[in-house]
């Protein structure tokens, strides 16, 4: 009798991702000792938290909810933008106006105004 099982299982030979990503993506040669230390250091600090949470989001998007996790760009007001960068510049004038004084410096067919610091 076959027993079937639904269940999606993955199995991941660090050694042979190591070696893999070494030679192919980063254009690397390492001894099979090294293939082993590193595959060795990422079985211990290894994390899943980017797997984790691509699974959230597709159960999210599978369920029609959205995550709350992630901010809705298409939500964000162009206005709370505005009046966000507006109080931020008024902050920066305020701020060099403190802090230094304009002076100007002449060449022969320019000016500009540059800050000074205050002493």
């Amino acid at each position: 009798m076959s027993v079937f099982y639904d269940d999606v299982k993955i199995e991941i030979n660090l050694n042979e991702l190591v070696a893999i990503r070494a030679k192919e993506v980063l254009k690397l040669e390492m001894t099979e000792d090294d293939i082993d230390e590193v595959a060795m250091d990422a079985r211990i600090r290894l994390t899943w938290d980017t797997l984790y949470g691509m699974i959230d989001d597709l159960i999210l998007e599978y369920l029609d909810q959205p995550n709350p996790n992630k901010p809705n760009y298409g939500e964000i007001s162009i206005e709370s933008i505005d009046v966000t960068m507006e109080k931020e510049k008024k902050a920066r004038e305020k701020y060099v106006k403190d802090n230094f004084d304009m002076i100007e410096l002449k060449g022969g067919s320019w000016t500009i105004e540059v800050p000074m610091r205050k002493k």
